[in-house]
């Protein structure tokens, strides 16, 4: 568990600084996908530190618990909000593709960054709010230690011992709330999302004629109309090349978020799946005990998997986030520029160096400026 506490840490810190830094060298503002990637970064380091971290001070204070009735909930409630915060992230990231892929009018007419940050905005509060059961199903309970049976412990449990029922349905809904509606709203999102895409790509290519009569003059209209087209397709080459590299970039936004969701999915199953078979089979965990801890812990990996995921997917933004750029700079050009001109001034010019007048110095500065001179009006 400190390991995938570490991880976790280490993993969406690193995410924020490749977000950070590869948006300052390529001088662009933090896209949409990239915002609600940073929040679903904060669920994941509040996962590490209040889910985990305060697990493994539990674990480390058994059999005792350090604390009032007060701090039994807290912990608890804090525990659970990073989880809901996190699922909910998802869905915010599959709300905002499917806005800007299936409704792009509605889209360009609003804010770039006013749909995320609502979306963002009501997945935490929602989180706030689905985390609340916490305060009422933890308590502090006083019991007798095993080990001295005059003196007693204090330990934070829940209130299930006496009420199996209500234990049942609040695992049923925690795995519905916190795993498999989140899963299957995005799910829905991304056929429609899918469904788009497949189609854009399915444009007709052909031009028809404009009569239905199979006649030599109709024929010669349709090869005209067609030629016409196809000069006019050959001059805008650069303007298809931007729209499919736009395309392109879009299908890989829309990847990466599906595998970001896809590996949620999955990696939540088996916890969910299993707290719930052991809720109304509680036989199994006195079997299959070390096969079910294993099992739990594929969950705690998800806030490991996902900053990876990003970074596979943009190898580019991550080379460019870690060059450093460094302070000195040689112009290598003004250097060749300078012998060049030193030569044309102490032996005479040949026939080749006439016929280049002009030639390029660039500044000492790191624009990518450069400054045109006359040949002509350097040799004097």
């Amino acid at each position: 568990m400190n390991v995938v506490m570490m991880l976790a840490i280490f993993g969406n810190l690193f995410l924020v600084f490749v977000i950070w830094r590869g948006s300052r060298m390529t001088k662009n503002k933090i896209s949409p996908v990239q915002l609600l990637l940073l929040h679903t970064c904060v669920a994941d380091i509040l996962y590490a530190i209040l889910a985990l971290g305060t697990e493994v001070a539990i674990i480390m204070s058994f059999p005792h618990f350090y604390g009032g009735d007060w701090l039994c909930k807290l912990v608890k409630y804090l525990q659970a909000f990073p989880m809901y915060a996190s699922a909910f992230l998802l869905v915010a990231i599959s709300a905002d593709r499917y806005q800007a892929i299936c409704r792009p009018l509605a889209h360009y007419r609003s804010d770039r960054y006013r749909r995320p940050n609502y979306l963002a905005t009501a997945a935490w509060c929602l989180a706030l709010i689905c985390s609340l059961p916490q305060f009422y199903f933890w308590e502090l309970k006083q019991t007798s230690d095993p080990m001295n049976m005059n003196q007693t412990r204090q330990i934070c449990a829940t209130i299930f011992e006496n009420h199996e029922l209500l234990r049942k349905a609040y695992i049923v809904y925690f795995s519905t709330v916190a795993w498999l509606l989140p899963s299957m709203t995005a799910a829905g999102f991304y056929y429609f999302v899918c469904k788009t895409v497949w189609l854009s790509k399915c444009t007709v290519e052909r031009v028809p004629s404009y009569t239905d009569d199979k006649t030599e003059s109709s024929e010669k209209v349709s090869h005209r109309t067609r030629d016409y087209v196809n000069k006019l397709r050959k001059k805008s080459l650069g303007l298809r090349n931007q729209t499919s590299e736009f395309g392109r970039k879009r299908i890989q936004t829309v990847r990466l978020t599906l595998i970001i969701i896809a590996c949620n999915f999955f990696l939540w199953a088996p916890y969910c799946l299993m707290n719930t078979v052991l809720a109304f089979v509680p036989e199994m965990g006195d079997i299959y005990r070390l096969l079910i801890t294993y099992i739990l812990i594929l969950g705690n990996l998800n806030s490991c998997v996902n900053p990876w995921i990003y970074i596979l997917f943009n190898r580019r933004m991550t080379r460019k986030a870690l060059a450093f750029p460094t302070t000195s700079h040689t112009p290598v050009r003004l250097t060749m520029a300078v012998s060049e001109f030193t030569t044309a001034s102490t032996h005479p010019p040949t026939a080749y160096q006439l016929a280049r007048n002009r030639f390029s110095l660039p500044c000492n500065d790191l624009s990518p400026r450069f400054y045109t001179v006359n040949r002509d009006q350097l040799v004097t």
